[in-house]
């Protein structure tokens, strides 16, 4: 009610048909205003400049009617707190697919708001993967190539030199894993992130898993394989 235009963020992950749906269904709360649907976060330059200027005149007459409701919610409220806090999981393990997945399903409750962060999965060691959850929607990333991954490559022109000095660089890193980890930060209310938080910690591979991997052991992933490539 307070927004001189409307943008519906993520409609590239729903049917044209519910998008329109859903426009048509906030469209009365402001019928003054347009709205837009933007697919991931891409707005154009002059799209945002003939947006017109805010109507800060309206928006304090909107404020006036409502101050009565506003007042009656506060009132039956006026000690409530949010309880926000954040945990943060790092390690140089990669999440095991499977226990990821479900964990993902059983313990990422409404009370986990946020979290993102970068890691990595046994049978796509390469890749460094982008982890960003909002609410019940979670998006795989394709963000680059892990450095000791692009050493696995034989088809990327690298010279001797190049990859002699890639070889040096890892050797600094403190991981086993040369510079491949995980690290991801998650917010919300502190009851249930500590229970993701510890659900995810337990996706990590344990030191059995880790052996078998490397022996050429295959886990069961049932992770998207085409995931987003974010230039």
């Amino acid at each position: 009610m307070f927004c001189n235009k409307l943008l519906l963020t993520k409609n590239d992950r729903l049917p044209f048909y519910v998008v329109t749906e859903v426009a048509r269904a906030i469209h009365p709360l402001n019928p003054q205003v347009a709205i837009m649907a933007v697919p991931w976060g891409n707005l154009q330059l002059d799209e945002l400049l003939s947006m017109p200027d805010y109507d800060f005149h309206r928006v304090a007459l909107l404020i006036d009617e409502l101050q009565d409701a506003i007042d009656a919610v506060l009132s039956d409220e006026p000690d409530k707190k949010y309880d926000i806090s954040w945990r943060v999981i790092e390690d140089d393990r990669p999440f095991h697919p499977q226990r990821l997945w479900d964990t993902c399903h059983r313990f990422m409750g409404a009370g986990v708001y946020r979290s993102k962060g970068f890691f990595w999965l046994p049978g796509r060691d390469d890749l460094a993967l982008l982890w960003n959850q909002a609410a019940g929607s979670i998006n795989l990333e394709f963000i680059s190539y892990w450095k000791a991954g692009v050493l696995t490559h034989t088809d990327n022109s690298l010279t001797k030199e190049e990859r002699a000095a890639i070889r040096q660089q890892l050797a600094k890193m403190p991981g086993r894993f040369g510079d491949r980890r995980c690290r991801l930060t998650v917010i919300g209310e502190s009851g249930e992130i500590d229970d993701f938080a510890l659900a995810l910690r337990q996706c990590l591979l344990t030191e059995e898993e880790i052996l078998w991997w490397q022996q050429g052991g295959i886990f069961h992933d049932p992770w998207p394989t085409k995931v987003a490539r974010l230039a």
